[in-house]
């Protein structure tokens, strides 16, 4: 059966990397698994926050790195994504964790451009074992540096890699770097690949996919991949068959 990822929590009807989406996905026991994306704060704290800057989703400017923690906590992260929202914070990730834990996996991603954020994944992993979810979580990036580091810092805690396109010796690189699984481009996805990834063991997953009319058609295609989506809620609707709905 298709498994479903929540992206960035139910980020299609709550401010994304919330702890509105995070419990807003957590509402629908048949949402197996949140992603949400970790940079670390001026002090080295791990925070949950899509963008390398927050002036997209947040009332604040400039690059996360740039603040403290106690000074993150102080913008608005879900008035721009509706009113509602108002006074909705940027979480950290042990925040999320403590949420999660025993309720849903979460699929961590680790926003890692070249040589930023040394020592992110020590830190994200101290977390996951000082509240014993290691096999709670999966750590991602499309950096794939950091997750050979984060399999050689704990092995026990399964990791992915992601990409934006089809790369060729994709067996050689998950044995490289230790990653047991791959996210890509729904647009990349071929039967070639599932079949593939199938016969090594491997987790395949396509991101981000949101429009009713192409989940139904990957779900019939490849009824068993994960999918991660902004709208969890429109494959649900498709597997029991209620049809393709806004």
């Amino acid at each position: 059966m298709v498994r479903i990822v929540a992206h960035r929590g139910c980020s299609g009807e709550a401010p994304e990397n919330t702890m509105a989406a995070f419990e807003l996905a957590l509402s629908e026991p048949a949402i197996p698994m949140i992603e949400l994306d970790v940079h670390l704060s001026k002090d080295g704290v791990p925070v949950v926050i899509h963008d390398h800057t927050l002036d997209r989703t947040t009332s604040g400017t400039g690059p996360v790195k740039a603040y403290t923690l106690e000074e993150l906590r102080q913008l608005d992260a879900g008035s721009k994504f509706d009113a509602a929202f108002a006074g909705q914070r940027i979480p950290t990730l042990e925040e999320v964790l403590l949420l999660a834990k025993g309720c849903c996996k979460l699929h961590v991603e680790l926003k890692m451009l070249a040589n930023e954020y040394e020592g992110i994944e020590e830190r994200v992993i101290s977390l996951i074992q000082r509240h014993g979810m290691q096999e709670d979580v999966v750590l991602s990036s499309f950096n794939h540096d950091s997750m050979k580091r984060a399999h050689e810092i704990d092995p026990s805690i399964a990791t992915a890699l992601i990409y934006l396109g089809k790369p060729t010796l994709l067996e050689e690189q998950l044995r490289y770097t230790g990653a047991t699984g791959l996210s890509v481009h729904y647009g990349f996805v071929t039967q070639e690949l599932v079949d593939e990834m199938t016969a090594l063991g491997m987790d395949l997953g396509v991101w981000t996919v949101d429009d009713s009319e192409v989940l139904a058609r990957i779900i019939e295609a490849y009824p068993n991949i994960r999918i991660t989506t902004n709208y969890p809620h429109r494959v649900l609707q498709i597997v029991r068959g209620e049809g393709v709905q806004a």
